[in-house]
């Protein structure tokens, strides 16, 4: 009837069918809530149901902010600490010693800025701060380092010199919430060398 290798590959697609029914049913209210609050967002609508009644993560609450009907981001003032630690933080430059084949784009695909920092255990998108030595001025996690430098930070500078002089430091970092989407960077900051790729 059927043959050993027939029988095995209707198990394997079997399989699939039910751990993909299975998380559908799971956690369908995650992947509604998060397209949902998106595209509000880009549309600068509303936001369609009550985000405090559907359990997602906290960084989805991201997309629900609301002020008078428009969905808005928090703004810096608005930003609270979620966690705290001390960490080694270099700096880096636009040097393509430094950097890959494309010294002037983040690992994100963003344009490198003021305010860039390079972090591999915090998500793209991340805002941190380190208040020891820049005060409040909050940075953009939109970049990664080598995969061997897991629990440290590297601030973009604009020059090599700047990195240099920066060295290697021990600072306190503010990780704070909620995160910002990779579009709303794209439109809010400017580039620091427009036109460079």
């Amino acid at each position: 009837m059927f043959t050993k290798r027939q029988i095995k590959r209707s198990k394997f697609f079997i399989f699939l069918a039910v751990v993909s029914f299975v998380s559908q049913l799971g956690a369908p209210h995650l992947a509604f809530a998060a397209e949902q609050n998106y595209s509000a967002f880009m549309r600068k609508q509303a936001v369609i149901f009550d985000i405090n009644n559907i359990p997602v993560e906290r960084e989805e609450k991201l997309f629900a902010y609301s002020t008078l009907g428009n969905v808005s981001l928090p703004q810096e003032d608005e930003l609270r600490v979620t966690d705290e630690q001390w960490l080694t933080v270099t700096a880096y430059s636009s040097e393509p010693r430094q950097t890959d084949g494309t010294p002037y784009t983040t690992g994100w695909m963003t344009p490198v800025r003021d305010g860039v920092v390079a972090v591999n255990f915090l998500p793209l998108g991340s805002l941190v701060r380190f208040p020891d030595m820049f005060g409040d001025k909050v940075f953009v996690v939109e970049d990664r380092m080598n995969v061997r430098y897991k629990y440290r930070a590297d601030i973009w500078m604009y020059t090599k010199a700047e990195a240099k002089q920066f060295g290697i430091k021990y600072l306190r970092m503010e990780v704070l919430g909620p995160r910002y989407p990779r579009d709303y960077v794209l439109e809010r900051f400017e580039p620091a060398f427009p036109g460079m790729k």
